[in-house]
């Protein structure tokens, strides 16, 4: 691909000589975001810079780095399917090279680079405006639930006990079986699901029926004047263990409230949260910014191979994809008139999920 002007080169992958380098940017960069450093708050992608360096799409000017995607892949599991998705995170450009087009080239660059790679889809974080031009939408769906101490009172009757872990290594390997149970997820390895427990200003608690957990959460404390809250990113376990945890939280002394998100789908647990969570405080939002880099590749993905050809039978354009494909609104909502023939769609929208630690 040509970059604009003859003093850039690229885009390439960076080299191991220039992790560091490129750490140190993206640390300046992203410093109101990630104050403790991109290693501490993504520890699993920045942890060890020269460890996947095809991970990182790079332009230069005169050998030093100037601008910067990552493309972080992502296997979304829901049921028997699995989707292998390009996270896109970092995205950077430092002051002095902005309003060049370097981003334009190295986005462009990235979703070719998805569809040769086999990531027929793509999902971002950020401003819509800035990343709608290059066919990223806001689509998919999450349930959004606030409990508080009065409300968590429908949880009284789960009391199993409850553990905040200082080192959460020695239990990683039970705790990343109870996220394996998890319907709808990001696949995790071994080596990753540890880095993952070890964000900075998370912290992991753990309920106990007996000597096993019967479920786990990654969670975040946040301190006001007054009152605090917690900010429960991932939970997984048992009914009893799940609900238990939400209860210890949401009567901690001085907490305010404990938010926490979830798939728009049944669980064994979401009943009694629910119940605890008064209407004004649940609410159902998008799940982030995706394209449909490879339309066929998700359809086989799912078990759908003529999903993609009625796609191009009805001429959907790209930019209406993602939510057609991934919600939040059922397919029969998105086509007007009794006529509209939104049967031979079949049952969208498809089941796609990640908590928010699996945020790149």
């Amino acid at each position: 691909m040509q970059v604009l002007a003859r003093k850039f080169s690229g885009p390439r992958h960076a080299t191991a000589a220039e992790g560091a380098g490129l750490l140190r940017m993206l640390n300046r960069i992203f410093a109101t975001g990630a104050p403790s450093g991109m290693e501490r708050e993504y520890p699993h992608l920045y942890g060890d810079m020269t460890a996947n360096l095809e991970w990182t799409h790079v332009i230069t000017c005169r050998g030093t780095i100037v601008s910067h995607v990552g493309i972080y892949p992502l296997e979304f599991v829901s049921g028997a399917s699995r989707l292998r998705v390009g996270g896109i995170g970092a995205v950077a450009t430092l002051p002095g090279f902005r309003g060049q087009g370097l981003m334009s080239v190295l986005l462009n660059h990235c979703t070719s680079w998805m569809r040769s790679h086999g990531m027929p889809a793509s999902i971002l974080w950020g401003d819509h405006t800035r990343y709608a031009r290059f066919g990223w939408t806001g689509a998919g769906a999450r349930l959004r639930l606030r409990l508080n101490r009065r409300s968590a009172s429908a949880l009284a009757r789960w009391t199993l006990p409850v553990q905040a872990i200082r080192t959460p290594e020695p239990l990683a390997e039970e705790l990343h079986a109870l996220h394996r149970t998890l319907p709808a997820r990001v696949e995790r390895s071994a080596a990753v699901f540890p880095l993952i427990l070890r964000k900075v200003d998370r912290q992991v608690l753990v309920a106990r029926s007996g000597r096993r957990v019967a479920a786990y959460a990654l969670v975040r404390r946040w301190a006001g004047r007054r009152h605090a809250s917690y900010s429960v990113e991932e939970i997984a376990g048992r009914r009893e263990g799940v609900l238990s945890l939400f209860r210890w939280l949401a009567t901690r002394p001085g907490v305010d409230q404990v938010e926490t998100e979830a798939p728009v789908a049944w669980q064994p647990h979401l009943a009694e949260l629910l119940n605890g969570a008064d209407g004004w405080s649940t609410s159902i939002i998008g799940l982030g910014q995706i394209k449909v880099v490879d339309p066929d590749g998700v359809a086989a993905a799912y078990g759908r191979p003529g999903l993609a050809k009625e796609l191009r039978r009805r001429s959907i354009p790209a930019s209406d994809q993602p939510r057609l494909l991934f919600g939040p609104l059922p397919a029969a909502a998105q086509f007007a008139g009794p006529a509209a023939g939104h049967a031979r769609l079949g049952d969208l929208p498809l089941p796609f999920y990640l908590c928010p630690s699996d945020h790149v």
